[in-house]
């Protein structure tokens, strides 16, 4: 291959990451290999083989000047991942160490194997994982209304439980508008009834809350796009969608309202503890506000994994180090996307993925659950680069915009900002976060 030819994307190993990512936590029981040792993890092996692959086809990219820039809010994830690392330096005891460090580097790991694998052709690769995403979302959906429901009369599928399986059916939702939208195939919003039944048999809550953000947070940049035909489109299928699904499931959604959306007993309940929790994770906070409790203090304080707030999980265990890190990511990541105006409706559906899983991590799950949320915001901003880096160039971790001066970036003059728009810094739009998640434990 010569340095002016274009590096292919890898359709196969984009497809094992989605299924390694999609995985979660998978143990030797839900594999069906109870034989398997209690304490082995399925993820090593899988993740090892991933970052082998990965590396190879990553020092081609090198070694022939093929290789294409990563965006640059890398730099501060990789910072909050060595700062939360760091932190088991002052665990106290009985904090799981072990598990946590595991599931920290195999986070950074992933979304490293992502931005190498995404950037030879970003949009490609965000149509890929789109695809992969509605599919297994549609798979989610039926496994779950089939399986009937289970604890508390909630619906979930492959052992991951509800808050699990309401953010991939959510997430295969904003996919299939995506898709829909990018291909101008109306027919692949079909499967949105589906999904919509699923995710309201979750019985997931804070799922819902998320969802409707990241609806209105779609709604607002395609309305800046004047795509005023896709919301009046998209209402009326929704009007549509939502005769069918209670002419389908009109009962079973009526008899789980009463019990997990009825607000009277929601506030019985005390919000399921959430108030509770988040009254710890701000104690430890104000008593350990620079650098946090330690490495899963939470759990070694109060026995609950996590206080159900990634925001509130990192001010209590890494202090503001971690959130400052984790703020500075978010601008940095905002500054990496090009102007909404000129962006693909690939680019701005893997945003609306990234922030509806942010958005659900503020309700459940732990760090690992916010892997999904890093994913689609790595290929929501990734940018294509038509000329390869000079085979010259040094072959360090090639973050996007170099700071050598012969890296080639994109000439922002011939790509004005449409009169009217607001940049998030000069340049660039404000990225709407992009959920996001990743699941609760899977």
């Amino acid at each position: 291959m010569t340095p002016t030819d274009q590096p292919r994307l890898s359709p196969t190993w984009l497809t094992v990451l989605f299924l390694i990512a999609l995985a979660g936590r998978t143990t030797p029981e839900r594999l069906g290999l109870p034989h398997l040792p209690t304490g082995s993890d399925p993820r090593i092996p899988a993740y090892l083989l991933l970052a082998g692959v990965t590396l190879i086809w990553q020092v081609q990219q090198w070694a022939t000047g093929n290789a294409r820039p990563w965006p640059r809010f890398l730099i501060p994830f990789t910072a909050l991942i060595a700062v939360q690392v760091a932190s088991a330096g002052w665990a106290p005891p009985g904090a799981r160490i072990t598990e946590h460090l595991w599931d920290l580097g195999l986070l950074w790991l992933l979304v490293v194997c992502t931005a190498a694998l995404t950037a030879p052709d970003p949009q490609r690769a965000a149509r890929i994982l789109l695809t992969l995403t509605l599919t297994a979302g549609i798979v989610y959906a039926l496994a779950g209304i089939a399986a009937g429901p289970g604890l508390q009369g909630r619906v979930s599928a492959f052992g991951g439980g509800p808050n699990v399986f309401v953010r991939v059916v959510c997430l295969a939702a904003i996919a299939a508008v995506t898709l829909a939208v990018a291909r101008r195939r109306w027919w692949l919003l079909a499967p949105i009834p589906l999904l919509a039944v699923a995710a309201v048999l979750s019985g997931s809550r804070g799922g819902l809350v998320a969802a409707v953000a990241a609806a209105t947070i779609w709604f607002v940049f395609f309305l800046r796009r004047r795509r005023l035909p896709v919301l009046a489109a998209t209402l009326t299928a929704g009007a549509v969608a939502g005769w069918a699904v209670w002419q389908f499931a009109g009962p079973a959604l009526a008899a789980l309202a009463g019990d997990r959306f009825n607000p009277a007993i929601v506030q019985a309940n005390d919000y399921s503890g959430r108030p509770e929790l988040l009254t710890v994770a701000w104690h430890m906070f104000t008593t350990h506000p620079v650098l946090g409790a330690g490495m899963d203090a939470f759990n070694a304080e109060t026995g609950m994994n996590y206080p159900h707030n990634y925001l509130a999980g990192l001010a209590a265990e890494t202090g503001i180090t971690a959130v400052a890190l984790l703020v500075w990511a978010i601008i940095r990541w905002c500054r990496d996307a090009p102007p909404w105006t000129r962006a693909t409706p690939e680019q701005v559906g893997c945003a609306v993925a990234a922030v509806y899983i942010l958005a659900a991590s503020m309700f459940s799950g732990d760090y690992y659950d916010t892997r999904f949320a890093w994913l689609f915001a790595v290929v929501a901003v990734a940018q294509h680069h038509p000329r390869p880096h000079p085979t010259g160039q040094p072959k360090g971790i090639p973050w996007q915009g170099g700071l050598s001066s012969s890296t080639t970036t994109p000439n922002r003059s011939t790509h004005p900002a449409a009169p009217g728009t607001s940049n998030c810094s000069t340049g660039s739009t404000a990225g709407s976060g992009r959920s996001s998640s990743a699941t609760s434990t899977t």
